[in-house]
């Protein structure tokens, strides 16, 4: 008896140690996901109903989500990429995504993910993730501009029928500058490559980088910086054009100096809240030359750094948050298309009943309707730059277009390609 009893709780207590070994075994197999964002703290109760769903459904997960500045993003990923210590799924913009993809600090994910994993994304944003037809980053949310009127100047200007491409324009700043002495609109001419984008738009591409060629001194370019190089002398766009950005541009749309302006739908919300007369009087229309299929949009995106150690988690865990569910839900949270193609159907983006729906339906409209994206270098800024130079010394007439252009082309190339 006394031999059973010893055995029986030899049994029991071989039996606690063994459960407590597998427990302890357990929590360290364990997988921690560090995840950053940038600046979505107002949205933290969507981001941990995401969190709490995806831990659920996977009880060997654990999110660690930390929300960046927005301001110190890329100085902080960067200080962590080239440290010990990375996170494991980082949201970032396409331009330094491509840089560090560049650099080789990226993971590729197409060696540990399948085709149909991106099937549901859009087109130009699986683009913008895509260097070297290798992916290493996932779409996640999107902003399209659209273009703004000021239906009460373009009423007294007696404007029948409004402007879709850049050779409509000087007819239309004509007619607004002799009936209401505004302008008729005030593009960033020298800000972050707006006329490269331009020129893409007009299906002018102006790199090759098979035959590693740059051909910017074309006719086709003069003759999109002749459109705006008169009006620009003729005074139907503002002098700051050449030098100040988006944010004055938006100022002066808001305090009725301007006809036109193209800026994201987004910015409807700062128009009524600050300038709720102008809000009134605006009306929507898609963006200007759309007519090629290319379609000018902003994205934020995931990436997964190349030391991460948990890389098929993290993609796993950035599909969760991209798919069609999450992403109509954020889009109904704040001013922002998915990237999602399902999504992107859904009602929601179809009702018109407001300024801000209205604003919402054209940029989903464009989405789905556009085939192409402006391209995405990992020199980028650079590019931008020297396109922006030569922009200004054409308009302001410092140089012949020939003579700015060959110049601009001869950096690209060395850019580029040396």
């Amino acid at each position: 008896m006394k031999t059973f009893i010893k055995l029986t709780l030899c049994l029991i207590f071989s039996a606690f140690l063994l459960s407590g070994c597998t427990n302890k075994q357990m929590q360290e197999e364990k997988i921690t996901i560090e995840f950053w964002t940038l600046q979505l703290s107002d949205f933290t109760p969507y981001m941990n109903s995401m969190i709490d769903e995806y831990e659920k459904s996977h009880p060997n997960i654990k999110i660690k989500w930390i929300d960046v500045p927005f301001s110190e993003g890329e100085k902080r990923v960067l200080a962590s990429i080239m440290s010990n210590h990375v996170p494991d799924l980082v949201n970032l913009n396409p331009s330094f995504s491509s840089i560090l993809a560049s650099k080789g600090t990226l993971s590729n994910i197409s060696t540990y993910s399948e085709k149909k994993d991106f099937d549901d994304f859009l087109s130009p944003a699986i683009n913008l993730c895509t260097q070297n037809e290798k992916i290493y980053c996932i779409p996640w949310y999107i902003t399209s501009s659209i273009t703004l009127y000021n239906s009460d100047l373009t009423e007294k200007a007696g404007i029948k029928k409004l402007p879709q491409k850049d050779e409509e324009l000087y007819e239309f700043a004509t007619q607004i500058k002799s009936k209401t002495g505004k302008y008729a609109l005030m593009p960033t001419l020298s800000e972050d490559g707006y006329m490269l984008k331009n020129l893409v738009k007009h299906n002018i591409h102006i790199i090759d980088e098979k035959t590693e060629q740059v051909s910017l001194n074309t006719t086709d370019v003069q003759n999109i910086y002749k459109i705006w190089s008169e009006l620009y002398s003729k005074g139907f766009i503002p002098k700051e054009s050449i030098t100040q950005t988006h944010r004055e541009a938006l100022e002066k749309y808001m305090s009725g100096e301007l006809a036109m302006l193209q800026t994201g739908a987004n910015f409807l919300v700062m128009i009524k809240d600050n300038a709720p007369d102008i809000y009134k009087k605006t009306k929507l229309a898609p963006q200007l030359n759309l007519e090629n299929g290319v379609v000018d949009f902003s994205m934020m995106n995931l990436i997964i750094p190349e030391k991460s150690k948990h890389k098929k988690e993290a993609l796993e865990f950035a599909l969760f948050l991209t798919n069609e569910k999450n992403q109509l839900e954020f889009s109904k949270l704040a001013p922002v298309l998915p990237s999602s193609k399902k999504a992107l159907d859904n009602d929601f983006f179809d009702s018109n009943a407001t300024l801000i729906e209205q604003g919402r339906k054209i940029s989903a409209y464009q989405m789905k309707t556009g085939e192409k994206n402006i391209p995405l270098y990992p020199q980028q800024k650079e590019i931008n730059t020297t396109i922006d130079y030569a922009s200004q010394k054409i308009i302001l007439k410092k140089e012949t277009p020939q003579n700015a252009l060959d110049e601009a082309e001869e950096k690209l190339k060395n850019i580029l390609f040396k």
